[in-house]
């Protein structure tokens, strides 16, 4: 019995996990129903669009990524910047910035945002369970500074309300 068992795990495991390390093809397409407000301000936010959805995929394959990713530039987003899972699954996720608050952010500050928000990104498609700030923030340590991450929680703050404090970032080494 013991045998069976260890054979069914040394065989069906592996066959089980294999989708998950087959790579997928990736594409940065605009997603259905992802509107921007690009129609309204002219060519200018779809030019902006085009050179954070460039970041974007840097960042994704530096943090092994394999989902699709869009940039959305929209007028007004309650929470600044975030990241949704479009209902079907297959199209991957959209990424929107409230315009102004985008308008407001130096290169480091948006690579940043960019890099916490892909850290959800990770989470979501490696343990989806786990969906905290805090392990957001340490994924986008991979790639960005602490000194990014504190610019753009301090711009949060002034944009959006009070004052917190960085108890979502890792502790600095």
């Amino acid at each position: 019995m013991r045998r069976l068992v260890r054979l069914t795990l040394l065989v069906g495991l592996p066959v089980l996990l294999l989708p998950f390390f087959l790579p997928r093809k990736v594409s940065a397409r605009r997603l259905p129903g992802a509107k921007s407000v690009a129609r309204s301000t002219g060519s200018s936010v779809a030019a902006r669009e085009t050179q954070v959805q460039g970041l974007v995929d840097e960042l994704k394959a530096r943090l092994a990524i394999p989902d699709a990713v869009a940039v959305s530039i929209v007028a007004q987003n309650s929470l600044l910047v975030s990241v949704e899972r479009e209902k079907d699954h297959d199209l991957g996720f959209t990424l929107r910035f409230e315009s102004d608050f985008l308008d407001g952010l130096n290169e480091d500050q948006i690579e940043a945002v960019v890099a916490h928000e892909l850290g959800h990104v990770w989470i979501f498609t490696h343990h989806p369970y786990l969906q905290t700030e805090e392990l957001a923030n340490e994924i986008a340590l991979r790639v960005v500074s602490r000194e990014s991450l504190d610019d753009v929680y301090e711009k949060v703050w002034a944009h959006a309300g009070p004052k917190g404090d960085l108890v979502y970032l890792p502790p600095a080494k």
